[in-house]
């Protein structure tokens, strides 16, 4: 019974530091926002040293060094980055939804106006589809934020045992 437990104990200690998996953390500190990224995410970066802004997949994370896979993958220090972009995907769906349907209230109260023989440029028309347009601009805007690595944000990696 002992000699099982033993060997449980060992099994499930090497394959917990065999499948570690790596984390790179963006933190602010004195607060509790954090943010995750995984291989495979999507990272949105800029680096400090030729000033370069990277956009693509989160290809490998090692203790000093990420990987981002644009076209191929790019090799970037952790104290190089000037400042991550922190993608909010509600936002940005919802800015492409409010400007699809300012263009599609528009076609649609136009050609009405053409069916009724009316004059086809009229204020309501204006009014509702770029109200619209306006909220799907001013949405957009909202759909990242910067978050420059100074003495506020921090990049850590993390090896989180699955």
């Amino acid at each position: 019974m002992m000699k099982k437990l033993v060997f449980l104990l060992v099994f499930y200690f090497v394959t917990g530091f065999i499948f570690a998996q790596k984390v790179m953390l963006v933190e602010k500190i004195g607060t509790s926002r954090k943010y995750f990224y995984h291989t495979g995410d999507y990272l949105k970066l800029r680096v400090s040293k030729p000033d370069t802004l990277l956009r693509g997949k989160l290809w490998s994370v090692s203790d000093s060094m990420i990987s981002v896979a644009g076209f191929l993958p790019i090799d970037v220090r952790l104290g190089d980055i000037g400042s991550v972009y922190k993608q909010f995907y509600f936002p940005k769906k919802f800015s492409g939804y409010m400007v699809i349907g300012s263009l599609g209230i528009f076609t649609i109260i136009g050609f009405n106006h053409l069916i009724n023989n009316e004059q086809v440029f009229t204020s309501d028309m204006f009014i509702i589809s770029g109200s619209m347009l306006g909220a799907g601009l001013i949405s957009f805007s909202l759909t990242e934020k910067r978050c420059k690595t100074s003495r506020r944000w921090k990049i850590k990696v993390l090896e989180i045992a699955l």
